[in-house]
């Protein structure tokens, strides 16, 4: 029998899977549009990152965990415009600058890789343009790869307008 205690963590789990869902499904779609809208782009992008073994990884562990079947299980989860934002790569360049620092002792840790999230100006509104379904198959990995490639776009494009 569980205990209340057992309850309440079993509710906080499952509010981080809902979470978590949301931001895969959200760049899957992401991805899908670019697939869809844009397929020699999205070729060239995945020809490029396929080499990589961080790419090769993600696709071990995301089939080995079977998010395929966590993503397109149930209702559809609502989407997260914040996954990825310019907030999120900012802080996602700091944490990666401070492992590379760890690592590697002539690391700078001074520069901002991505400037300054609120001199970003990228609206919500332009990060949840309008998204197609999510499309389960073979594809939907790569579709999740294309989508951080996409929620990249409007902070790198940014991060050189501010002359970064």
């Amino acid at each position: 029998m569980t205990t209340p205690e057992d309850r309440e963590l079993l509710e906080e789990v499952a509010k981080g899977n809902a979470w978590l869902r949301s931001v895969l499904c959200t760049l899957a779609r992401r991805g899908t549009k670019i697939r869809r809208e844009q397929p020699e782009r999205a070729a060239e992008l995945l020809d490029a990152l396929a080499v990589w073994p961080w790419f090769k990884a993600g696709q071990f562990l995301f089939d080995l965990m079977e998010w395929e079947d966590f993503m397109v299980d149930g209702p559809v989860p609502p989407e997260l415009p914040s996954a990825l934002d310019a907030l999120a790569w900012e802080r996602l360049a700091r944490r990666l600058r401070e492992l590379q620092g760890l690592l590697d002792g002539a690391a700078r840790q001074d520069a901002d890789l991505l400037g300054v999230a609120e001199q970003l100006h990228i609206s919500v509104a332009e990060a949840a343009a309008e998204l197609p379904p999510l499309e389960p198959g073979m594809h939907l990995y790569r579709d999740v790869a294309l989508g951080v490639v996409a929620s990249a776009g409007p902070a790198l494009r940014a991060r050189r307008n501010l002359g970064g």
